[in-house]
């Protein structure tokens, strides 16, 4: 049970971290300055595609793995509050 929820965890954190990535490519690609809001923004639509991805894996009754990304998610969204609305 814990190493699925592990794969979960794992999974959940890698999908913002390549959507932020890609978000930095792109912007240095085009040698543009990435700001803060267009960051958070990203972030926030990366936790939309865990969303859907923890959705897929609920209904292919994969609940621990789904509890996972669920578990990576909450961690992204409290950085995403401390770093851009506590701290800002």
């Amino acid at each position: 049970m814990k190493k699925e929820i592990a794969k979960g965890a794992l999974i959940g954190g890698v999908i913002p971290l390549l959507f932020v990535g890609l978000l930095y490519f792109s912007f240095y690609l085009f040698d543009k300055t990435i700001t803060d809001q267009v960051l958070s923004s990203g972030l926030l639509f990366a936790l939309g595609i865990n969303a859907l991805v923890m959705k897929f894996y609920f209904k292919k009754d994969k609940d621990y793995s789904a509890r996972g990304i669920m578990l990576a998610s909450f961690v992204c969204f409290i950085f995403l509050v401390v770093k851009f609305v506590i701290y800002d």
